[in-house]
């Protein structure tokens, strides 16, 4: 019966780790996403995979806090995706969202 409980338990963050980290493809949210200030683009895009400082590491995810990434090497990755990351070229799609976003990943560091 524990098993079972556990089991549940354990599907159920699993689908909610996909549903968040999957690719929204609404235009409406889309544009929203151009228009959220640095820390929320980060906390509604990545802190369910990296966490709210950057070193959470679900399903793989780097800890941003030790990242010696440049500049164009996170942007790239945001933009475009890695590993188990999806890309977010098409929800993000001004590039002061990315060079904000970008600032504040970087943020972590310090």
């Amino acid at each position: 019966m524990a098993f079972q409980s556990k089991f549940r338990w354990g599907l159920v963050l699993v689908l909610w780790l996909f549903y968040s980290c999957s690719e929204p493809s609404n235009t409406a949210f889309q544009q929203g996403q151009n228009n959220l200030k640095s820390q929320e683009l980060y906390l509604l895009n990545c802190a369910s995979c990296h966490g709210e400082q950057g070193d959470l590491g679900v399903s793989g995810a780097k800890n941003l806090r030790t990242s010696k990434l440049d500049k164009i090497a996170i942007e790239k990755i945001i933009r475009y995706g890695k590993n188990g990351m999806p890309a977010f070229k098409g929800i993000i799609t001004q590039q002061k969202a990315y060079d904000s976003l970008v600032r504040y990943v970087i943020s972590f560091r310090n």
